[in-house]
C-alpha cells in the first residue's frame, strides 16, 4: 500500500468556521416521506486530499490506499457535521454507520476494486464491485475509483463472505491525480442508499444493538444462509488494509502508519466463529450450490410452483430483513428475497424471465423451520413504448442503411447534395421502399469471421420463429456474401444489417467515451444478443406484429450452469400496415416488413435499458423509465436537419425525441408546464418512491431528464452557430460531451438511485473526477470535463431541481446555489423551448452559440467588468484576478478554435463584498485603472493584427472559480500560471463557469 498522508483538519479552517455551512456543502437527506435512506453530500470547490507516495517501500495504489484515505474522510466529515452544536441545525446518525466501515462491528465493508488495478480485464466475481473508471491500459492509475462499500454476512473461515446485500451501502468516489512523487487521492463527497419501508437493511435493523448482539444475529444467519444459490460467486479475494490513523486536530498533515501484516479491507470482521458454517467438503458442488440452502431447498418447488418459473433457474439478488425490536437476537424474522428466474416453456413462443420478491418467515435464526408468505413476479423486460474480439476481414464496402432516422437526413455538408431534400411528408414509415432508400446510405461495416453480425460486446441473432428459413436460433447471424448493395429498406436482411449498424455505433461511442464493455458490464453476462425480427412479451405483442422494442433479462434453466442473466434486444416492427411481397408468384413468396431496427433513435433507447442492466441490475431506473430518450436526443440532434436554424418547417420539430417511428414524447419540457422535477407531472415517483426496481415507472419522468440533458447539451454548444447555419462539428462536440457525462454518471452508480438528484451528482462528479483533458469519440477538440459540472446542476435546477420546498408542487426552477456569484456576459434572459419561453435572470448558463467572436452572447459586453449574484447570501471576500494577452494567427479563419493565445501579464483585486441578488455592481475607480493599465500595457505588446482579449476570475470562499486553485480541479490556474493557450479551450472554460469572463477586441 502506498504510504498516506492525510489532511489533518478537514473543512479547513477558515472554511469550517463560516456562518453558512450550506454554501460550500450539499448534504441531502431522502424525500420527505420516503421510505428509502438515502443522503447525497458534496463539497466540490473543498476537496480533501490525501498525499499517497508509491514506489519501492512506499507501495502501490490499491484498496488499502483508498480504504484508508476514505476511512479518514469519513471521520472528519463525521466530526464536522455532529459537533456541537453542529454546523448544519442537526446531527446525522447515518454518517455513525459510514464513518464506522472499518470498525469489526461493522455491517458494511468495502467492495474489491473492478477492473482490477494494473491488471488484464478479467470478469467480475459478483454483481458489484468498487469501480476503477481509468481509461488507460490495464486500468492503471491514475484516473477514477468509485470506492463502493454494502452489506454483508461475513464467512471469517474463508476470508470472505457468504453474500453481498447490493441495494444497502454507499459510494465515495476518488480521483487519483498523478504528483511528481505519487498521487493525490481526491474526495468531493459521497452518496449513500439504503432499502427501507416494512423490510429493511441489516444496519438500519440493528442500528444500536451491541457488538455482541450483532455477532449473535450474523451467526444465525450465516448458518441460515449457507450454500445460499447466489446470483453471483461469494469469495472474494482479501486485499491489505493499513488502518487509518486517529484524525488530528490541528491542521498538521497526518501520516498513516504502515504495516506489512495488515489486515485485509474486504475480510470481515471477526466473531464468535462457533456460529459459521462447516467447511464444504472436497467434490461438493459448485459456490453457487455450495451446500443446498436450507431455506431455498425447502420452499424451492412452492416458489417455482406460484411463480410459473424452472425450480433450478432461481438467482438470489439480495435480501432485506424485518423483525420486531424484542425479536432480533433470538425471535422470528421475516425476510425478503429478491430472485431472478427462468419462466416455464410456453407452446406460444420464448419464455420470459422474471423478478421474484419472496417473502418468508424463520421461526428462529438458524433453525430449518420456515414459512412461506407470499411469492410475487414482474417480467425482466422493459418496452421502448407504453404498453406492452475476433480479427475482422475486409469490410462490406456497400451495405444500405439508415445512418439517422429520415427526418432528421440532410444532405452532407460541404457536398453536391445526392437528391433535392424530401419533404416531411416523405420520412414516414409507411413510405414506400423507393422513397425511403433516399434516406440511406452506403456504408462499411467490420463483421465477425465468416460475415457473422457478431463482435465481442454484441452480436445479431438469428430470428428463425420471425423470420423463416434463418437458420438455427441463438447464434450470430451470417450475412450473404452477395446481393447486398440494393436491398430495399422492407427486407428482413436490411433489418439485421440495421441492427447491426446501430450497435456498432453505441459501442463504438461508449468505447470512444472511455466505458469499455468487458470493464462495464458487472451483474449480466456478455455479449448483448440483439433479435432484429422479435416479439414483444408478455401480451399480444409476442407475434413480432407490434410496433414496439424492449430489452430482457434471460436467466439460465439451471443457476449452477450460469450464475449471471445475460441481456437480450427484441426488436419488432417499425409499421404494421404496409409490408413487402418478395419472390412474388414462389413457393417462396412472403411479406416483409420495416423493421424498428432501422432506426437509431429507438435502438439507442433500448440501450440506454442495457446501461443499467449491465451496471446496476435494474432495466429501469427507481425514479425514472431510463435515460434512453436522453441517449437518443443528444445523439441525433447534431446530425439532424431539424435542429438547423434554417429548417424550413416548424421549429418545434427539434424537440421530438422520435419523429420517425412516432412517440408523443418530446425533450424540449419546462416546468411551467409541469414538466419538472419536482413537479405535478413527476409527484407520485416523489411522495412514494419504490423500495426497489421492481416497479415500472412511467415514460413522464423520461421526458423531464431527456428535456434535462438537451438542455445540459445546448448549454455546452449544442445551438453553435457557424455564420445563419448550425456549426455541426461544435454541435457535434458538445453532444459527445454531454454524453460523456450522463454515461459516466451512470457508470458511477453502485446501489440503485432512489432520487434523480443521485444522477445529477453523478454527471457532475464525472466532470470533477476526470483527468485532465479526454479525447471525443466523434472528433474535435480534446476537452477537459472539469469545466462542466456547474452547467450541468444549473440544468436540473432550471428543471425544478433544488427547490426551496420539497413538500410542494412547484412549477418553476428550482433555487440557485446560496451563493452563485458571476460576471456579465451577453446571455438574454429568456431562451425559447417547445413549451414556450423560459425566464431566468442574469449570470445564467441560457443556451447561445458558442462561437468566437467579440459579440458573441457568452462574452462580456464591455473591457470593464460587472458583477452579480444569484444567491440569497452575500459573497464576502470576493477577488478578482485578470490577465491580458492577444490570440495568434496561426491557423486560418476556419480553424479559429486551434488559435493559440499568448498571455502577458495580470493584476489581482479585492477584497471585495458583493450582496445577495445584486445585478450590475461595478468595480471601484482604483480598480477601473488597474484593469485598463492592464490592457494598455497588452494592447502596447501585441504583434500588429493580432486579437486582444481580457480573462477575468471572480472567486470567494462559497462559490469558488473553477479555475481558482484552491478548488483543485484540473483546471486550476496556479499563481504563477496563465489561462488557456489555445482558443477552444478558453471558450469551454468561460462558457462553462459564470464566476469567469471574458472580452475580446473586435
Amino acid at each position: 500500500m502506498a504510504k498516506l498522508t492525510h489532511p489533518g483538519k478537514w473543512p479547513p479552517t477558515d472554511v469550517a468556521e463560516g456562518t453558512t455551512p450550506r454554501a460550500w456543502l450539499r448534504y441531502e437527506w431522502q424525500y420527505p416521506g420516503s421510505r428509502r435512506p438515502s443522503r447525497l453530500i458534496s463539497h466540490p470547490t473543498v476537496p480533501y486530499v490525501t498525499a499517497a507516495r508509491v514506489g519501492g517501500a512506499d507501495g502501490e495504489i490499491d484498496l488499502a490506499a483508498l480504504s484508508t484515505a476514505a476511512e479518514h474522510y469519513l471521520k472528519q466529515l463525521k466530526q464536522y457535521v455532529n459537533a456541537t452544536p453542529p454546523p448544519l441545525g442537526q446531527a446525522d446518525p447515518m454518517l455513525d454507520l459510514l464513518a464506522d466501515v472499518a470498525a469489526s462491528g461493522s455491517l458494511l465493508h468495502w467492495c474489491d476494486i473492478w477492473p482490477k488495478i494494473n491488471a488484464e480485464p478479467s470478469r467480475l466475481d459478483g454483481q458489484i464491485a468498487s469501480w476503477n473508471m481509468s481509461r488507460h491500459p490495464k486500468s492503471a492509475m491514475p484516473g477514477t475509483v468509485i470506492l463502493v462499500a454494502t452489506e454483508g454476512i461475513p464467512d471469517p473461515m474463508h476470508g470472505s463472505f457468504l453474500m453481498r446485500f447490493p441495494s444497502a451501502g454507499f459510494r465515495v468516489p476518488i480521483e487519483v491525480r498523478a504528483t511528481d512523487d505519487g498521487f493525490d487521492l481526491i474526495i468531493r463527497g459521497l452518496t449513500a442508499e439504503f432499502p427501507g419501508g416494512s423490510h429493511q437493511a441489516l444496519s438500519s435493523l440493528l442500528a444500536g444493538r451491541s457488538d455482541a448482539e450483532k455477532r449473535m444475529v450474523l451467526g444465525g444467519l450465516s448458518r441460515s444462509l449457507s450454500g445460499v444459490p447466489l446470483g453471483f460467486q461469494a469469495g472474494m479475494a482479501p486485499a491489505t488494509l493499513v488502518p487509518s490513523s486517529e484524525t488530528d486536530t490541528g491542521d498538521a498533515p497526518v501520516e498513516a502508519a504502515v504495516s506489512d501484516d495488515a489486515s485485509s479491507a474486504t475480510s470481515p470482521p471477526p466473531f464468535d466463529t462457533s456460529s459459521v458454517p462447516p467447511t464444504p467438503q472436497t467434490g461438493a458442488p459448485p459456490a453457487a450450490r455450495s451446500s443446498v440452502y436450507r431455506m431455498i431447498t425447502m420452499l424451492e418447488d412452492d416458489i417455482a410452483k406460484q411463480a410459473g418459473v424452472v425450480p433450478k433457474s432461481l438467482l438470489l439478488q439480495d435480501i432485506r430483513f424485518s423483525a420486531q425490536p424484542e425479536n432480533v437476537t433470538d425471535g422470528a424474522w421475516d425476510i425478503t428475497l429478491t430472485f431472478l428466474a427462468r419462466g416455464q416453456d410456453t407452446p406460444r413462443g420464448e419464455p420470459v424471465s422474471y423478478r421474484l420478491t419472496v417473502r418468508v418467515r424463520l421461526a428462529e435464526l438458524g433453525a430449518n423451520e420456515v414459512e412461506l408468505l407470499s411469492v410475487t413476479r414482474v417480467p425482466l423486460v422493459s418496452h421502448a413504448v407504453a404498453g406492452i474480439g475476433v480479427p475482422l476481414p475486409p469490410p462490406l464496402p456497400f451495405v444500405r442503411v439508415f445512418p439517422v432516422p429520415p427526418p432528421d437526413w440532410r444532405a452532407p455538408t460541404g457536398q453536391i447534395p445526392p437528391h433535392p431534400a424530401p419533404p416531411l411528408a416523405w420520412r414516414r414509415p409507411t413510405r414506400s421502399d423507393k422513397i425511403l432508400d433516399l434516406f440511406r446510405e452506403s456504408r462499411a461495416i467490420g463483421l465477425g469471421s465468416g460475415l457473422k453480425m457478431q463482435q465481442s460486446a454484441y452480436e445479431v441473432r438469428n430470428c428463425p420463429r420471425f423470420v423463416p428459413g434463418d437458420g438455427v436460433g441463438n447464434l450470430p447471424k451470417t450475412l450473404p456474401g452477395t446481393g447486398l448493395s440494393d436491398l430495399p429498406p422492407r427486407r428482413n436482411i436490411s433489418s439485421a444489417i440495421s441492427a447491426y449498424w446501430h450497435s456498432k455505433t453505441f459501442f463504438d461511442t461508449m468505447r470512444g467515451l472511455g466505458l469499455a464493455p468487458e470493464s462495464y458490464m458487472a451483474t449480466a453476462e456478455g455479449p448483448l444478443a440483439v433479435h432484429y425480427r422479435s416479439g414483444i412479451v408478455p401480451g399480444p405483442g409476442r407475434d413480432g406484429r407490434t410496433i414496439n422494442a424492449q430489452v430482457r433479462y434471460e436467466v439460465a434453466p439451471d443457476a449452477t450452469l450460469q450464475s449471471k442473466p445475460s441481456i437480450d434486444m427484441h426488436l419488432a416492427l417499425a409499421n404494421l400496415n404496409r409490408w413487402a411481397r418478395v419472390k412474388a408468384g414462389t413457393p417462396d413468396s412472403q411479406l416483409e416488413p420495416l423493421g424498428i431496427a432501422s432506426c437509431g433513435r429507438w435502438m439507442m433507447h433500448e440501450f440506454g435499458h442495457y446501461l443499467l442492466a449491465a451496471r446496476i441490475g435494474q432495466l429501469e431506473f427507481d425514479f425514472a423509465h431510463s435515460a434512453g430518450d436522453s441517449l437518443a436526443a443528444v445523439f441525433f440532434d447534431p446530425l439532424s436537419d431539424l435542429s438547423s436554424p434554417t429548417y424550413p418547417g416548424d421549429p418545434k420539430m427539434r424537440g421530438w425525441t422520435f419523429p420517425f417511428i412516432f412517440a408523443p414524447r418530446r425533450h424540449d419540457r419546462t416546468p411551467a408546464m409541469g414538466w419538472g422535477w419536482y413537479g405535478l407531472l413527476n409527484r407520485s415517483v416523489i411522495e412514494d418512491p419504490p423500495d426497489s426496481g421492481t416497479e415500472h415507472k412511467a415514460y413522464l419522468t423520461e421526458q423531464i431528464l431527456s428535456s434535462t440533458c438537451f438542455l445540459l447539451y445546448r448549454s455546452l454548444g449544442g445551438d453553435t452557430l457557424a455564420g445563419t447555419e448550425a456549426d455541426w462539428a461544435q454541435r457535434t462536440r458538445a453532444s459527445d460531451m454531454t454524453l460523456y457525462l450522463l454515461m459516466q454518471g451512470m457508470a458511477g452508480l453502485a446501489q440503485s438511485p432512489s432520487r434523480a438528484e443521485m444522477l445529477e451528482v453523478g454527471m457532475e462528479e464525472a466532470g470533477w473526477s476526470a483527468s485532465a483533458s479526454v479525447s471525443l469519440p466523434r472528433g474535435g477538440a480534446d476537452w477537459q470535463p472539469a469545466t462542466s459540472h456547474k452547467v450541468t446542476r444549473w440544468a436540473y435546477e432550471t428543471m425544478g431541481m433544488f427547490p426551496s420546498e420539497p413538500s410542494k408542487i412547484v412549477s418553476k426552477a428550482g433555487a440557485p446555489p446560496l451563493v452563485d456569484i458571476y460576471i456579465r456576459d451577453r446571455r438574454p434572459d429568456v431562451f425559447p423551448t417547445g413549451d414556450g419561453p423560459v425566464k431566468v435572470g442574469p449570470g445564467s448558463y441560457v443556451p447561445v452559440s458558442l462561437h468566437w467572436a467579440a459579440d458573441a452572447d457568452w462574452v462580456m459586453p464591455g473591457w470593464l467588468p460587472s458583477f452579480g449574484n444569484r444567491g440569497a447570501v452575500a459573497a464576502n471576500g470576493a477577488r478578482l484576478r485578470a490577465w491580458a494577452g492577444w490570440v495568434l494567427n496561426d491557423k486560418p479563419l476556419a480553424q479559429i478554435m486551434e488559435r493559440s493565445v499568448v498571455w502577458n501579464s495580470h493584476v489581482d483585486i479585492g477584497p471585495f463584498d458583493i450582496a445577495p441578488d445584486v445585478v450590475g455592481m461595478a468595480l471601484a475607480q482604483t480598480d477601473q485603472q488597474q484593469i485598463t493599465q492592464l490592457t494598455t500595457t497588452a494592447r502596447t505588446a501585441a504583434p500588429a493584427g493580432t486579437q486582444l482579449v481580457v480573462f477575468y476570475e471572480l472567486s470567494q470562499i462559497n462559490d469558488r472559480a473553477n479555475t481558482d486553485p484552491a478548488a483543485d480541479f484540473t483546471v486550476k490556474i496556479g499563481a504563477a500560471a496563465s489561462p488557456p493557450d489555445k482558443v477552444q479551450a478558453l471558450v469551454d472554460l468561460v462558457a462553462g463557469d459564470n464566476n469567469l469572463g471574458l472580452h475580446m477586441a473586435p
